[in-house]
């Protein structure tokens, strides 16, 4: 848990940053310095039209932060509310939300951001929203699966025997318990999201042409691949480290 907050609070720290503007401008234009080398100015060198590559780099990791924001904070908290219901609701509440899960479980994060852009529009709110439909299911049926056998356990038979409130008996018992498994849905959860968002991007379904984003540069700097190979590994190798690294530091399951 406390990695997740140090995650989410990093995240947060790096969009202030990137909304006061300082990474620098990532569509300033250097016609006489295109196709730079590596430099202490440019520390990736520079692109086809003498842009930082480095700063487009930056600024193209927006949408997967705010991918992720939402995959671990929205995905988690609807998740932990509908677990604990299918677990401890009434009957109708239950079977609902459970075939809304399982239903929601089912449907590719992908197409359904793909089903949402013909309808919608492409652009981040339509990533945003196909990660809302389907990010909590997991967590849901992991809770609810959780929370049975937690109910089995003899600690929490005591807890209840002494009186302690659901919400206090969640918090002590259950979320310590569960964590394992939620931070192992987490990591793996992240990290779809960020190939979400580039995967989306490569086709022109996450931001305009205009704005750095890592599935977009990988297509903008397509043709480059054998003859600049750092502008297409560049955005290629941020998603693969972040995808890594979210995953090692929310998977804390096998330490």
């Amino acid at each position: 848990m406390i990695r997740l907050a140090i995650l989410l609070a990093l995240g947060a720290a790096l969009a202030a940053l990137w909304a006061a503007g300082a990474f620098g401008d990532p569509h300033a234009v250097d016609l006489t310095n295109r196709l730079a080398g590596p430099s202490p100015l440019h520390l990736l060198g520079t692109d086809h039209l003498g842009r930082d590559l480095a700063t487009r780099l930056i600024w193209g990791a927006m949408p997967s932060l705010m991918a992720i924001a939402i995959v671990l904070g929205v995905g988690i908290g609807l998740g932990v509310l509908a677990g604990g219901a299918i677990a401890l609701g009434p009957a109708p509440l239950r079977d609902s939300t459970q075939w809304l899960a399982e239903t929601a479980l089912a449907v590719p994060s992908l197409v359904t951001a793909l089903v949402l852009s013909a309808i919608f529009g492409a652009g981040i709110l339509t990533i945003a929203a196909a990660l809302l439909v389907t990010s909590w299911a997991p967590y849901a049926l992991t809770i609810a699966a959780l929370l049975d056998r937690v109910r089995a356990e003899h600690y929490w038979r005591a807890s209840e025997a002494l009186g302690t409130p659901l919400s206090a008996g969640l918090r002590r018992h259950l979320l310590p318990n569960a964590w394992p498994a939620i931070g192992a849905l987490a990591g793996a959860d992240a990290g779809r999201a960020v190939i979400l968002v580039a995967s989306l991007g490569f086709i022109g379904l996450s931001a305009d042409t205009g704005r750095p984003e890592w599935g977009a540069m990988i297509h903008e700097y397509r043709m480059f691949l054998f003859t600049e190979p750092r502008l297409v590994l560049a955005p290629i190798l941020a998603c693969t480290c972040v995808t890594v690294l979210l995953h090692v530091t929310l998977d804390a399951s096998d330490r």
